[in-house]
């Protein structure tokens, strides 16, 4: 539809600042998601090949004639294919593996080929890869679901998450290309499991479709809200102008860190603004809907995206990393991160620092091979760590006492630890992010060495300073804590 994107590129050179033409296109599909959600809600639930079949075909006309990624619909159209065959044939216990392997082979392919393209043109553009991204959260996690699901298998330490998720049989094609092709959610997320879309196709309750609109234009408004922030101050703080020797002409330490997290701030009200319209749509076609309470009250999943409170106001860096990307979270943490670590016999689930990090390179596979992705989830991987020994070691001295009855001076300590907490958990993700948004290694080298490699060093400084200097025994001793025991570690393992 070249006369769209000519009106849209009109829209953005004189309205919204000069945005580029792909991001407002992926906006416009998502708003046009609004529109097809209000009739997909009115199939009847008992029509449900009316509604795998109304996705499948919304999903095509959206990604197809709007945005124009005929490329990526074949793509998908093909790895969805292949996929199922493997998770209807394959009856090993290596079947999910295969699955992953497979699902994250072919989308290296695209990444590689947008790279490829970006090198030659000199532009960075949203293709059909952001979407493809989301199919492969699907694809393998219904992988993993039809595993945990058989009978012939045993599953002694599943997660409650895998115990609900799990799918007892292989769902048919139809059902299955509509849950991977569901057209709320295809291009900008969330991800979700088949359950949870077979729950929503099922979905046939008045009180419950009531309130639906005010749940998803509450959303819409939300994202709408942060698109003005983007459209206003894009072109004013950028990542990119912080590569340049010049910028650090006239500026100290303290003001480029001011910089670098309203750089942030800026850069994540894109995502915000693409995650929470789609959240929108998303629920307002019916999805989260999670049945009934013991008082027959209608109950709703979290179907985010993103927490924006938890990422802009969170007191660590685990809350952070926890808020952001949060379907994609989901998917590493019980489709990859709990496949790593196996849990102990005893049931109890220990956390590592080598699942962490081979989680977090996943993380960057599945983004893509720029090198800044890898620089930034290696640095985040380290610093988590880091952020944990520290609040392992340093909660005590904060934390209040269980009855909640406080001297004024230890509540003034508890606050200046969670504003402390804060502060260092956002510069540390806005340093560490700087990478993923400049993309080329050498950049982001020269902005980290800039701003004097703040982070990896304060990161190399705690492990040195816990792990080899032994100051957990020194603050233990300060507040009076017991000793642990030769060869014990102290605290209790947070969970990822």
């Amino acid at each position: 539809m070249q006369l769209l994107n000519s009106a849209l590129a009109r829209l953005s050179e004189d309205y919204l600042g000069g945005i580029s033409v792909d991001r407002v296109v992926t906006v416009v599909g998502v708003l046009l998601s609004y529109v097809l959600a209000h009739a997909f809600q009115r199939i009847p639930a008992r029509m449900a090949a009316a509604k795998h079949i109304f996705s499948i075909v919304s999903t095509i006309l959206l990604f197809g004639p709007v945005q124009e990624q005929y490329t990526g619909l074949i793509h998908m159209a093909v790895g969805s294919a292949a996929i199922y065959g493997l998770i209807r044939w394959i009856k090993s216990a290596y079947m999910p593996y295969i699955v992953f392997l497979a699902a994250m082979l072919h989308m290296s392919y695209s990444h590689i080929q947008r790279q490829i393209h970006e090198r030659s043109t000199g532009a960075v553009v949203m293709d059909y890869t952001g979407a493809q991204m989301v199919f492969v959260i699907k694809v393998t996690s219904l992988a993993f679901c039809v595993y945990d699901g058989r009978p012939n298998v045993v599953h002694p330490h599943m997660s409650a998450y895998q115990r609900k998720n799990a799918i007892s049989r292989v769902p048919g094609v139809l059902e299955y290309l509509g849950y991977v092709f569901f057209f709320a959610g295809f291009s900008v997320g969330p991800a979700f499991e088949l359950a949870t879309y077979r729950k929503m196709i099922a979905l046939d309750d008045t009180r419950a479709r009531r309130q639906l609109p005010r749940r998803a234009y509450r959303k819409l408004l939300e994202g709408a809200f942060w698109m003005v922030i983007y459209v206003a101050y894009s072109n004013v703080y950028t990542y990119q102008a912080m590569t340049k020797p010049q910028f650090y002409a006239h500026r100290s330490l303290l003001s480029s860190a001011l910089y670098m997290c309203t750089t942030g701030l800026v850069v994540r009200s894109a995502y915000y603004t693409a995650w929470k319209m789609g959240e929108g749509a998303c629920i307002l076609a019916g999805l989260g809907f999670d049945g009934y309470d013991a008082h027959g009250a209608v109950q709703w999943m979290d179907i985010a995206n993103v927490h924006v409170r938890g990422v802009e106001l969170g007191s660590s860096l685990r809350q952070l990393i926890d808020s952001w990307n949060v379907g994609t979270n989901t998917w590493l943490r019980h489709h990859v991160y709990l496949r790593i670590s196996r849990t102990p016999a005893d049931g109890a689930r220990a956390s590592s620092t080598r699942a962490t990090v081979l989680t977090f390179l996943v993380s960057a596979w599945w983004h893509g091979f720029y090198p800044g992705y890898y620089l930034t989830f290696v640095l985040i991987a380290l610093a988590a760590n880091a952020a944990r020994i520290l609040r392992r070691n340093l909660h005590a001295i904060a934390a209040l006492p269980a009855d909640n009855h406080a001297s004024a001076l230890r509540r003034c300590v508890k606050c200046a630890y969670d504003v402390a907490g804060w502060i260092l958990s956002k510069y540390t993700l806005d340093f560490a992010a700087a990478p993923f948004m400049v993309l080329s290694l050498q950049p982001s080298m020269q902005l980290w060495r800039d701003n004097y490699f703040v982070v990896p060093l304060a990161v190399l400084g705690i492990f040195i300073a816990f792990n080899v200097l032994g100051a957990g025994r020194f603050i233990r001793s300060l507040v009076g804590q017991p000793q642990p025991a030769p060869g014990k570690k102290t605290g209790k393992r947070l969970k990822k």
